[in-house]
């Protein structure tokens, strides 16, 4: 019964099943080969004798092949990406139980949105965790205790920025913008007394912005043989370390230089 079960759903479904879950898994940083290796598995643990999966990262394409001939071909198109690890494990969970018959396919779509629903920590703890590690390199790199103070108060304003900006606002734009005014509030900090070294704080905020993991995916993407993928990852990650620069350098010339 649980076999016949797995091998009910027609080949469309099973491909748009499988694509919900590594669309997901995609958006929220997870690797080419991670995606790639889950709509496999899932297609395989129902009935699909031959799949073919393609990703990059704006662009996953999935066919299935199943034993009485029916061939399925879909495609989804990913318009913006971020770094949440949690959900990746949340679709990493669903995936199993999916492959293991633990979850039927038509309760896919609520258990995804069910995870989505979820989070894993409370937005202060998020805040507090912007405020330690602003703060946190502000001191490490030899800045001073009023440094790292104003560090960890600009840290708190750019995750604000970043949680409550509109998602059709292009990466690059925000990018630029969390820059230039992290820049411009460590400058005039340090102009008016309350911090000390005005490169110090721009150290300390700079951390919250940089994309460690988005670089360090794209690293393991090409080391994994997805080098396309991998290299369309790098490109996005100097770029934006490159609208970083832009910014901080901007707030630079605007107030004349650092203190």
């Amino acid at each position: 019964m649980a076999e016949e079960k797995l091998v009910a759903p027609s080949a469309d479904v099973i491909v748009c099943s499988a694509l919900d879950v590594g669309e997901h898994i995609l958006k929220n940083g997870g690797e080419i080969h991670r995606v790639e290796d889950t709509i496999e598995r899932i297609c395989k643990a129902f009935g699909a004798e031959h799949v073919e999966v393609f990703t990059i990262t704006s662009l996953i394409v999935a066919s299935v092949r199943m034993p009485n001939g029916v061939y399925s071909q879909q495609m989804r198109r990913i318009y913006r990406v971020s770094n949440n690890l949690y959900m990746v494990e949340a679709m990493n969970g669903i995936s199993r139980k999916l492959c293991s018959g633990e979850l039927p396919i038509s309760n896919l779509r609520a258990a995804i949105v069910e995870a989505k629903k979820k989070k894993p920590y409370h937005t202060a703890i998020i805040y507090l965790g912007a405020v330690f590690a602003a703060g946190g390199f502000a001191a490490f790199f030899g800045g001073t205790i009023f440094d790292a103070l104003c560090a960890a108060a600009i840290g708190v304003f750019i995750t604000f920025l970043d949680r409550h900006t509109p998602k059709y606002i292009n990466r690059m734009i925000i990018t630029v913008i969390s820059s230039l005014l992290a820049g411009l509030l460590g400058i005039l900090l340090s102009k008016i007394g309350v911090g000390t070294y005005a490169d110090k704080i721009m150290i300390g905020t700079i951390m919250l912005l940089i994309p460690g993991l988005s670089f360090g995916n794209s690293i393991r993407d090409m080391l994994g043989g997805d080098i396309i993928s991998g290299a369309l990852r790098l490109i996005e990650s100097l770029l934006l370390a490159l609208m970083i620069a832009f910014g901080f350098a901007l707030a630079i010339l605007i107030t004349g230089g650092a203190a």
